[in-house]
This record gives structure tokens, C-alpha cells and sequence, in this order.
């Protein structure tokens, strides 16, 4: 049903728009959030001291670091899926309730003027913060030679998450994130089957061609490479964006993508101990930074997230959680098919 959704909001036949409004043109991915947390890993790398040069020691008190960053090779901060919950102990036959020190309350202040700074933020900026951070990332890794598992597929779409971030913009960011600092663990999942975009000249209103704007995934080239794969390799698996856990959607489906980002093969190499590095021999470089125009017009992004639910499914607390924050800065609905009612036939001799 995910699959006849997205066909539904491609051709305007959803969502119900008011006369005049643009319809259709929304494209994008069924991935239940696995964009929104790449977000949050390249965007929040700082706070949760994954930025390895370490640029804000201040955000860390005592020896925290020391105890939630053993190896570089960790995919998250031991203390990210410590929820901000509050715990019963016994002690000497006294009961006492004890606050859980996760990764909020351990760096809540940086957390809060992280996410009030992004908060603050035009969409333009939201856009130049994706890719100057990926761009560090780039710096940072040919310098040192240091592995950075992620960044490979950072670079396929450095464009294509520089837009995405344009189109949520910086108050909504802000609210997601803060969800995800506060317990990791349980709002990781629970986020919308679908997340679509689509662009518009804001002088005209007609749509902007993603694949001439954006490129990367949108481009007819690699439209027309997907169309030439059997539909199993084109709806590939996509975990990777789980943080610390191998976790894959709520109730443990695999994820699904439109757009699946590219993978360079043979452009990784594998260390004895199994961790991936960069090749060095290979040059990487970064795309041109996305500009908010095309054609000599400003462009503006917008973005959707949908529940999709097939007739006899309900929301459950976490996902009704998530459609409420995300519908307060941002635009999320429920999409729910139902069975066609046909009329019932007389059987004769019966």
C-alpha cells in the first residue's frame, strides 16, 4: 500500500488541495524516518561527540567522554539509548528514585543551544549547515586517514539531504531532534512510512525538475538505471541510519526506497577487524552547494511525512506521538486504503 501511496501523491490524486493549490509532484522515499535520522547524525555530530576532532570539549563533564567514547569505531555514544527516564533503587531497604544520566541530561545545556541556534535558522542556512558538515567530514577524514563508515554515502547525496533539510527548515528540525536526544532508543522508531518532497518556483508556483535542480537520485540517468534492475534489487534494504543498533522500522519490516541512494562498489576497503575504511586511492570530491533558485527563480521546498495504514491497522502511541510533533511545524497526515464495497450477489438455489 506504501508503493500505491506514493503513486497516489505523485499524480495529485492526493492529498485533497484547495482550487488553485499545485497538485502532485511529490516524490521521495519509504524508509520510516531513515532520512530524518541522517539528519540527525550529520547535523548533531558535535553534541554527540562523533565529530572526532572533538571541537567543543566543554559539552562533556568529568570523564564522560572517556566512558562513552572508548573506540572511534563505535556507530554512537554508549549514553545515547540511556533514555531520559527515572529509575527505582533500593538502597540499605529504602526506596529512592534516581534520574537516568542518558545523553540529555549529561549534555542537556549544549543540547538546548544546539537546538535553539538550529531552531533560528532560514532555510538556506539549515542547507548550507548539511553540507559544511559533511564537508568537515571530508576535510577531517583525507587528513587523518581517519574511517568514517558513514560518509561514502553522505557524499551520494549531499544535495538530496541539503534539500530535505531545507524543506522540514530549522524550527522543525529542532523539535525532531530534541525527541531524539531526549530517549533515542524509543523515538528512533515510530516515524512515518513516507517522507515526500517537492519543489516550487515561488514567483509561479509550477514544479521544479528535481533531476536538473538536484541531480544524485533524481537524475534521469540513474532513473533509467533503477528501471533496468529487477523491482526486489530496486526496493532495497536501507538500517543503516539506526544509531548504535541494527534496528529496521517498528515492527521489524524492511525498509524500502524509491530512491536508493547509489553505492560506489569496490570503492571500500575492509580492515582485518572488519571495519570499513575510505579508499585512499580514490578521489572524492564534494557536489556544488545547493542553492535555493533554479532558472533565475527562488525555489522553495516543501516536505511530507505519511502514515500509511492498510484498512484494519490503528496508529500506535509512539507513531501518534510522532504525527503530532511533526504536524505543528510541518505537514504530516495518515493515509489509510480501504477495501472497495461491493454489492452483494443473490446465490440462487440457496
Amino acid at each position: 500500500v506504501e508503493e500505491l501511496a506514493m503513486e497516489y501523491y505523485r499524480k495529485g490524486r492526493l492529498p485533497v488541495s484547495h482550487e488553485g493549490a499545485t497538485v502532485g509532484g511529490w516524490v521521495g522515499y519509504h524508509d520510516e524516518g531513515s532520512k530524518i535520522r541522517a539528519l540527525f547524525r550529520i547535523l548533531s555530530s558535535e553534541i554527540l561527540g562523533m565529530d572526532w576532532a572533538l571541537q567543543n570539549p566543554a559539552a562533556f563533564k568529568d570523564n564522560d567522554y572517556a566512558t562513552i567514547h572508548l573506540t572511534p569505531y563505535q556507530g554512537a555514544p554508549f549514553d545515547l539509548h540511556v533514555g531520559a527516564e527515572m529509575a527505582h533503587c533500593t538502597d540499605g531497604g529504602e526506596a529512592s528514585v534516581v534520574e537516568a544520566r542518558g545523553i540529555y541530561m549529561r549534555r542537556r545545556s549544549s543540547i538546548d543551544g544546539f537546538l535553539g541556534k538550529l531552531a533560528s535558522l532560514n532555510s538556506q542556512d539549515v542547507s548550507d549547515l548539511v553540507y559544511d558538515s559533511i564537508n568537515s567530514r571530508l576535510e577531517y577524514t583525507k587528513s587523518t586517514h581517519h574511517t568514517d563508515p558513514a560518509l561514502e554515502r553522505d557524499l551520494d547525496q549531499v544535495r538530496t539531504l541539503s534539500m530535505l533539510a531545507a524543506g522540514f527548515g530549522g524550527k522543525m528540525l529542532s523539535s525532531i531532534f530534541r525527541c531524539l536526544f531526549f530517549d533515542y532508543r524509543h523515538y528512533s522508531g515510530g516515524l512515518p512510512d513516507l517522507l515526500l518532497v517537492r519543489a516550487l518556483y515561488c514567483t509561479s508556483g509550477q514544479l521544479v525538475d528535481l533531476g536538473e535542480w538536484i541531480g544524485e537520485c533524481f537524475s534521469s540517468e540513474y532513473q533509467s538505471e533503477l528501471k533496468a534492475k529487477q523491482v526486489s534489487e530496486i526496493l532495497g534494504d536501507r538500517d543503516e541510519e539506526f544509531l548504535g543498533c541494527s534496528k529496521v522500522g517498528d515492527s521489524g519490516a524492511r525498509s524500502s526506497n524509491r530512491f536508493k541512494s547509489s553505492v560506489r562498489r569496490g570503492s571500500i576497503s575492509a580492515r582485518p577487524n572488519g571495519t570499513e575504511i575510505l579508499n585512499q586511492s580514490k578521489e572524492y570530491k564534494m557536489p556544488d552547494r545547493l542553492r535555493l533558485e533554479h532558472n533565475d527563480q527562488k525555489v522553495k521546498v516543501e516536505c511530507m511525512c505519511v502514515e500509511v495504514k492498510s484498512q484494519n491497522d490503528r496508529l500506535d502511541p509512539r507513531q501518534e506521538d510522532w504525527l503530532n510533533i511533526l504536524d505543528q511545524h510541518g505537514n504530516a497526515r495518515v493515509c489509510k486504503f480501504q477495501k472497495p464495497k461491493h454489492s452483494k450477489s443473490k446465490t440462487r438455489g440457496k
